[in-house]
């Protein structure tokens, strides 16, 4: 029971450390350099979240690499850098992943 006050007790600390500096800093008073920096940080958190499952396919017997997962990959960033479109992206990405393990195995 202690664990979900003090997970909650944290969750709302940072929330508020965060909630402070993005309420009450306006936008135009940002350096822009930190401005561009800042545009960065969702990309960059999506591609670390989805490089490992892209290089290696978790089986029962552990990791192995998947060169269906690469080549839907690099399909998808394809038709990322084409469309810059997220959803067209991520359905493409998906229906490509399927279409390459059942061609590939």
């Amino acid at each position: 029971m202690n664990f979900f006050f003090v997970a909650l007790a944290v969750s709302l600390g940072s929330l508020i450390v965060k909630g402070l500096f993005t309420c009450f800093v306006p936008h135009s008073r940002l350096p822009k350099a930190l401005d561009r920096i800042l545009r960065f940080i969702p990309p960059a958190a999506l591609a670390a979240l989805v490089a490992p499952a892209i290089f290696y396919a978790k089986t029962a017997s552990g990791s192995v690499f998947s060169p269906a997962r690469l080549a839907a990959g690099l399909g998808a960033l394809a038709i990322a850098v084409y469309s810059r479109n997220v959803i067209v992206t991520i359905v493409s990405g998906m229906a490509l992943l399927l279409l390459l393990q059942m061609v590939l195995g």
